[in-house]
């Protein structure tokens, strides 16, 4: 096992993740997206996609699953982080391998607490909002934010860290 400090994850903790190699523990990446021109059932047809790509990972001996939205363009549209870590969790436990490897999701779409609520309840067991963290630091850089409460993009993303903690710990208060 993978102990992490928090569910959320910064751009360089999750970068270390990536580019980790060390006495096997190392990470498959896996694209989220799929072309747009194929509609309905390209979707349908990059969930199967992406569900095989992670069980060959756990054949492959990888601990540790990236799903990322990151190449989003014109021509490519990502699945709802949701569905795709939700299909990926139920793949995993239905084929008896789910315990075998841990899900990190790259997505730009996460950025409220309910958001990272459900993404852990549907089976991710880290998050890296970059959207979230990029909006928040174009908004330090753009004078939004106070200077001196927050005085560069680590405490900002510190303090985004810190709120979502608490928002989880408050949902699962009243569960």
């Amino acid at each position: 096992r993978l102990k992490i400090p928090h569910l959320i994850l910064s751009n360089d903790e999750l970068s270390t993740l990536k580019h980790m190699d060390h006495r096997g523990w190392k990470s498959r990446v896996i694209d989220i997206t799929y072309e747009k021109s194929a509609g309905q059932s390209g979707m349908m047809m990059a969930l199967d996609r992406i569900c095989r790509e992670a069980s060959s990972a756990i054949d492959d001996g990888y601990p540790i699953l990236i799903l990322t939205d990151r190449s989003i363009s014109a021509e490519k549209m990502p699945l709802s982080s949701l569905m795709a870590c939700g299909a990926v969790h139920h793949h995993l436990v239905k084929s008896e391998k789910r315990t075998r490897i841990g899900i990190v999701l790259e997505t730009g779409e996460a950025r409220e607490v309910h958001h990272h609520c459900l993404l852990a309840g549907f089976g991710a067991d880290a998050i890296n909002p970059y959207l979230a963290f990029e909006a928040l630091q174009q908004a330090l850089l753009e004078g939004q934010l106070d200077k001196t409460e927050y005085p560069d993009a680590d405490a900002i993303i510190t303090a985004y860290k810190k709120g979502v903690a608490k928002g989880i710990l408050k949902v699962m208060a009243k569960m």
